[in-house]
């Protein structure tokens, strides 16, 4: 039920290895670039790096430049309860307006947070992001409240969710809640939930063991906080 909750939010809004070494990531000590796939219509992103000379990760320094060929793109950010457009304009003074075309803030696209990236252009294609790893010890303080939290990977890792993006369950405390990725082109969620007992650590909502879930490179996912308990992801990037 909860899953198809957030489908229906989802749809209302519409109106360096395992980890650095993959094909699509690349990098130099600590400055690389990553091609993230952007299918035509929703994909759950997240920034897999910083931007040295952006004072707070906005999306106009993230995101490559707009001069015209992304226009009718949209970033769209979790409130909590639904999502919050920002449509791409490249004729806006701030580089997004809102449905009216008003100019509007570009949209904040800090390490940790995952947000919908829709391609209105009806063809595939990739977004490369560029940047500063986040090397060191990358903390990602996740609230009791809401019970919904859009995430990603502040580093360019790929792999399973706990043993390579270390997002862990320390002594089960967090068994019940759960990893939601988003299923195709956001037509539904998959649910993985924390379950200590579980010879992966996750099981399905009947109980049963189920694959740890991977994440690729800047993918995001959402965090169900079932436990409405504040939920501290430390990741340590090399």
């Amino acid at each position: 039920m909860r899953t198809k909750v957030l489908l229906g939010l989802a749809v209302l809004t519409a109106g360096v290895a395992t980890s650095m070494a993959q094909s699509n990531v690349y990098s130099l000590n600590i400055v690389g670039y990553a091609n993230v796939p952007t299918p035509a219509g929703y994909a759950f992103h997240t920034a897999p790096f910083r931007v040295t000379t952006s004072a707070n990760q906005a999306a106009t320094d993230i995101l490559p430049a707009n001069t015209g060929q992304y226009d009718g793109n949209t970033i769209l950010t979790w409130t909590g309860s639904g999502w919050s457009p920002a449509n791409m304009d490249s004729a806006s003074p701030t580089g997004f307006s809102d449905n009216g075309g008003n100019p509007i803030p570009a949209p904040l696209l800090t390490g940790g947070k995952g947000y919908l990236y829709y391609n209105g252009q009806g063809v595939s294609n990739n977004i490369t992001y560029v940047g500063e790893v986040r090397s060191g010890t990358n903390t990602i303080n996740i609230p009791s409240s809401p019970e919904y939290s859009a995430l990603g990977s502040p580093g360019p890792l790929a792999g399973g969710i706990t043993s390579v993006l270390q997002f862990t369950n320390p002594a089960g405390i967090y068994d019940g809640d759960a990893i939601l990725r988003a299923v195709g082109a956001i037509t539904g969620f998959n649910p993985a939930n924390f379950d200590s007992a579980a010879p992966s650590g996750f099981s399905d909502a009947g109980g049963n063991p189920i694959p740890e879930p991977t994440i690729a490179v800047g993918q995001g996912f959402f965090f169900d906080n079932l436990n409405a308990a504040p939920v501290t992801w430390q990741q340590v990037v090399p």
